[in-house]
């Protein structure tokens, strides 16, 4: 049985205050993605971190669009993709929950979670998470993908946005800003 991955509109507690107000959730068949991941350990930073479909980042929110539909490398050298990150920055040295990403045919598949940074040269932490995966149906993935980069898109500012959709402008602004 396939899975089916949606989102929805979510705000997360830190340290007191709203940050982001909104960003737009994960969730596997109606349930919220962090609530769905069982983790075997306390991992409270879970409960914190954001994905980057944000309307305040929306240069970030296209960039991990792109690293779900594997149109770009995942953030890590293993490939990894980062799902959750810091709702500050969202920068991944901050540690984020990752996950592998597959496809196939007919499907797409996040799988082998795990919690690791981008400033240590520890491998992913999957311990920390039972073993879980989702398989979706590849065109209602892509679908949604589009959808969503199309919506994050549309809130660029025009000079970030080069002719014939190609997004380098994005991720060069994106380099220099982690610079």
């Amino acid at each position: 049985m396939l899975n089916v991955l949606s989102v929805v509109l979510a705000d997360v507690e830190y340290e007191g205050l709203a940050v982001p107000s909104q960003f737009m959730d994960f969730a596997i068949d109606g349930r919220l993605l962090r609530e769905t991941l069982r983790v075997g350990t306390d991992l409270a930073a879970i409960e914190q971190e954001t994905t980057l479909l944000r309307a305040d980042f929306p240069h970030a929110a296209v960039e991990q669009i792109d690293r779900l539909t594997l149109a770009s490398t995942g953030e890590f050298k293993d490939g990894r993709v980062a799902l959750f990150l810091c709702p500050v920055c969202g920068d991944v040295a901050c540690g984020t929950v990752s996950a592998r990403i597959s496809t196939e045919a007919h499907t797409v598949t996040w799988e082998d979670f795990g919690w690791q940074d981008g400033y240590t040269k520890e491998p992913p932490q999957p311990w920390l998470f039972e073993r879980q995966r989702f398989t979706f149906d590849k065109t209602a993935y892509l679908t949604l993908m589009k959808q969503l980069s199309e919506q994050f898109t549309e809130l660029l500012p025009p000079h970030q946005i080069e002719d014939e959709g190609n997004r380098r402008s994005v991720r060069a602004w994106l380099r220099r800003l982690r610079s």
